[in-house]
């Protein structure tokens, strides 16, 4: 009996689900029924909306866009409305698993069995890294007012009064006696100055901080637990291998 193959992608069908699955995008609404699953994508119908009565579509999934799964429910990274702004209504031509390689497995091609031939297919899982992006930590950088005294040398500017006597000829009469013997007498008022210092702050830019990111990679182990499937062959017939 030949090997039915895939109405969505051509490729021949090795398993069949046991129960539905279904897509939900991150918040966990339905985006579709799955039915087909894909070494690198898988391919979902949608039900047509309210009452099935709109347009079906096919999506076809890259699985790098699935964060999770819980049983048959299978989670994207987008909401359903970004789904439309994706180009997934074809198959990716660009698949690590072509048409090619599904077609032909052991020599022969499923479509046309060999006589009296069966087949039955082995898995295994395999680890798949899926970075995420999360914070480690954060630098803050912030100022703050520090007051310290301190002390300038500013020159200043003092006038100085120096008082010289002089001895004049007394033989010409200058003033009269009148004058000269005043009942208040005569002074001379002389200001004398100087220079203070008085201190105001100014706020001038003396320093700048830049922060910048960079990118800086290393390699990190992970394990994980995998199963396998192996082949367990028994009979009398001494032929079988």
């Amino acid at each position: 009996m030949a090997t039915q193959t895939s109405p969505y992608t051509g490729r021949p069908i090795v398993e069949w689900f046991n129960e539905p699955y279904m897509l939900r995008d991150r918040d966990g609404d339905k985006v579709g029924d799955i039915v087909e699953i894909n070494p690198d994508f898988i391919v979902a119908e949608s039900d047509g909306g309210f009452l099935g009565l709109g347009e079906r579509r096919t999506y076809y999934v890259p699985r790098g866009h699935l964060t999770s799964t819980d049983g048959t429910d299978w989670y994207l990274d987008i909401d359903k409305d970004q789904i439309e702004d994706m180009n997934w209504s074809s198959a990716p031509t660009d698949s690590t698993s072509s048409p090619a390689e599904w077609q032909v497995q052991d020599g022969y091609a499923p479509d046309a069995p060999r006589e009296g031939a069966m087949r039955m297919v082995r898995y295994e899982e395999d680890l798949e890294p899926l970075k995420v992006q999360r914070q480690s930590g954060e630098v803050t950088v912030r100022k703050e007012i520090v007051e310290e005294t301190r002390t300038i040398e500013v020159p200043v500017r003092r006038e100085e009064v120096h008082v010289e006597r002089r001895t004049v000829d007394g033989t010409t009469a200058i003033e009269t006696p009148e004058t000269a013997f005043s009942q208040d007498g005569q002074s001379i008022r002389v200001p004398v100055m100087e220079e203070d210092v008085e201190v105001r702050t100014v706020a001038k830019p003396v320093e700048e901080i830049v922060v910048t990111k960079t990118a800086a990679e290393d390699t990190r182990q992970v394990s994980g637990t995998v199963r396998k499937e192996r082949f367990d062959i028994t009979g009398d017939d001494q032929s079988a291998s």
